[in-house]
């Protein structure tokens, strides 16, 4: 592809209608600022939404301009926000439970991006197979009678063929066929379905992995018809450059244990020190996921191409490279409320973690009790709970490694245009420090998950110097504590006519 005969990327989105599933999920919300924020030009974002709690569409729309993320689209110009129009439906349902009306008014899309899935590892089967798997068919057959349509962006996950080591940028052999495990997931009694569960999914580590998986083989079947990429980012991590840095709207991944670390609730991390994890910046994926919708649509080909979006190896990170700066940063950048000072001990040891974990529900009960003295709400031993839970899921990806190709993928900033850089380049990660990550991870968690205010950092650093030195004068008196047992249990200091070895005969 010559890029010099192509538009620029602002200029390919210009009029176009857009139809947006997961919009309101981390990378939908992203992906939606990012289009409206650096191609203000497009025509519609049509987004796939449903009633929830008793909250109407309009309702969970308003609330959705309304987020922190759009901050900078309401200070360029408000009226941007008014392209994004809510269509009613719900990806458990067939044809999406969209209406004849609204699937009408999509007739003019050229670009889907369908960014709609359940990410929870523990899922049932048929919840993961329906909302993961059968919604993919869906949009396809919906795709199918769009005849503007130019590209349809599948985003998928790195992990969906994780016994595998090695993950190049291709469609592997299905695990199973997607067509029975759709009739499976819409006739067989859930409960029957999770019991025969382990060997069906052929013992993937979790539904989510294999729901996944099937979408693609629905992807790579339905691409000899439609226009489709597949798009698989890594570990999505707070972003580090826009909108914000650190922005994340979530606990999932990285955040999670930020959080749960930091606040001095958890104390110690089940993972291995040694296999590395692939994190990926949120604003990385977004605009490297622009850039691929934009060389799918501006160069028509009847492959289908798959994008490892995973960082490069030199940016990977260890559990003890995690601790580490961890460690580091949080002396800097403290949260508000702490129940004791934040570690960075992790062990691979399932029984060390255990008696650890066992250890520490002492404190947590002491928190929540004075937590209810002070009529508030107990939360130390759920958050430990919650933590320990996640750990427990994500443990074969914890003790696992993998390595990603992702040359095509890289291979996208080669086709940017020197005008689109600035707003479209996503090369910046390679250029950040490990440290500055952490430290934007953390800051991101602070300010868009705990809502804590930049302006109370002075405070909080003051209180983390407190908790310190009272950890230090802990750990002194304890060691004070065992030496002076040792010392006066084997009476070490009257040696009168004893030698060393008979003190201890």
């Amino acid at each position: 592809m010559n890029s010099n005969d192509l538009p620029l990327i602002s200029e390919y989105f210009r009029d176009k209608e857009i139809f947006v599933t997961g919009g309101t999920g981390l990378v939908g919300k992203a992906v939606i600022e990012k289009i409206l924020y650096s191609c203000p030009d497009v025509k519609k974002i049509y987004l796939l939404l449903r009633s929830k709690r008793g909250v109407s569409v309009s309702d969970r729309l308003a609330q959705l301009k309304s987020s922190e993320i759009f901050s900078r689209i309401r200070q360029k110009d408000e009226n941007l926000l008014k392209k994004m129009v809510p269509l009613e439906g719900d990806s458990m349902s067939l044809r999406l439970g969209l209406s004849e009306y609204d699937l009408k008014r999509l007739e003019n899309v050229s670009v889907i991006i369908h960014s709609a899935a359940n990410v929870r590892f523990d899922n049932p089967l048929h919840k993961a197979i329906l909302m993961n798997t059968r919604s993919a068919r869906e949009l396809c057959l919906i795709a199918e009678n769009l005849k503007n349509l130019e590209v349809l962006a599948h985003i998928s996950t790195t992990y969906c063929n994780p016994k595998n080591s090695v993950l190049e940028e291709k469609v592997y052999p299905p695990i199973a066929d997607w067509r029975e495990a759709i009739k499976h997931a819409e006739i067989i009694d859930p409960d029957v379905l999770d019991i025969l569960a382990p060997k069906y999914t052929d013992f993937q580590p979790n539904t989510y992995t294999f729901s996944k998986n099937l979408s693609e083989q629905i992807m790579n079947e339905f691409s000899e018809k439609l226009p489709i990429f597949i798009f698989r980012p890594s570990i999505i991590a707070p972003s580090v450059k826009e909108p914000f840095l650190g922005w994340v709207d979530n606990f999932n991944g990285l955040p999670g244990m930020l959080v749960s670390g930091g606040t001095g609730l958890v104390r110690i991390s089940h993972s291995s020190p040694k296999i590395r994890s692939n994190f990926q910046p949120l604003d990385v994926v977004t605009r490297s996921l622009l850039v691929a919708i934009w060389k799918r649509g501006c160069s028509p080909s009847l492959d289908v191409a798959v994008y490892n979006c995973a960082c490069n190896q030199a940016k990977e990170l260890s559990g003890h490279e995690v601790s580490e700066l961890y460690v580091q940063t949080f002396p800097k950048v403290p949260f508000d409320q702490m129940v004791w000072l934040p570690n960075g001990r992790i062990t691979s040891s399932y029984y060390v973690y255990k008696i650890y974990l066992l250890l520490y529900l002492i404190p947590g009960l002491i928190v929540d009790t004075l937590l209810k003295a002070f009529k508030k709400k107990p939360m130390a031993l759920d958050v430990m709970r919650k933590f320990h839970f996640a750990s427990t899921s994500l443990s074969y990806f914890i003790f696992h490694d993998w390595h990603f190709v992702n040359d095509k993928f890289f291979d996208l900033m080669n086709d940017i245009k020197p005008d689109d850089m600035e707003d479209f380049s996503f090369d910046f990660y390679d250029n950040l420090s490990l440290l500055d990550f952490v430290y934007a991870s953390i800051m991101g968690s602070r300010r868009y998950l705990l809502n804590q205010p930049d302006k109370n950092l002075p405070r909080a650093r003051r209180n983390y110097k407190r908790f310190w030195y009272m950890d230090l004068i802990l750990k002194m008196i304890f060691w004070i504590g065992v030496l002076y047992y040792v010392i006066t249990r084997y009476d070490l200091l009257s040696f009168s006519g004893t030698s060393f070895s008979e003190k201890f005969k």
